[in-house]
């Protein structure tokens, strides 16, 4: 019998450094206005699903966007593998006041500044998935994450970008993304 795991995936809503364009990472940047309304809006799209486990990045962002597209539960799993990306030295800069492309193409980063390369970021996220894949068979899972480790977990799924920049799976703030995996 084929067991299926079903991962629904939502971006966190809008913040104020993503309308600024500035690099975030780590850095603790709340939902603004806009933000909330996105995550409401991510909200009606998973209305009426019943999840077997739910896991949310520890940063403030996501945490704001789960709480208003599914709600306050106290079995909500905070995992920091599936937070965003470290930029380093790089977190608060505008994006056009770095190579910003370059930090999310493959072989192009490896470098101090850039704080987390591609390659670290996926061996969390990879490792993030195979639990999953190990534990939540024939389950659905919810998580509440980054653009980052939403563009990692396409490359696992479906290959890494052909030119190696990742930015070309870049989704929206606030979009739900569905992945499943097949045994």
């Amino acid at each position: 019998m084929q067991e299926k795991i079903m991962i629904y995936v939502i971006r966190h809503g809008q913040t104020d450094w993503n309308k600024e364009f500035k690099i975030q990472g780590r850095i603790d940047i709340p939902l603004n206005e806009v933000g909330i309304q996105q995550a409401k809006e991510a909200g009606k799209m998973i209305e009426g699903k019943k999840f077997d486990a739910v896991f949310c990045s520890p940063l403030t962002r996501t945490k704001q966007t789960c709480f208003y597209a599914y709600g306050d539960d106290e079995n909500i799993i905070y995992d920091a593998r599936i937070q965003e990306r470290d930029f380093g030295k790089q977190e608060g800069l505008r994006r056009d006041e770095v190579d910003f492309v370059a930090y999310w193409t493959e072989g192009t980063q490896e470098n101090a500044d850039c704080g987390e390369t591609i390659t670290q970021m996926t061996q969390r996220v990879v490792s993030f998935l195979e639990e999953l894949k190990a534990n939540y068979k024939d389950k659905d899972v919810l998580l509440v994450s980054h653009g980052g480790v939403i563009m990692i977990m396409q490359a696992y799924f479906y290959g890494p970008p052909k030119d190696g920049n990742y930015l070309n799976y870049l989704v929206t703030n606030a979009s739900v993304t569905t992945f499943d995996f097949n045994d």
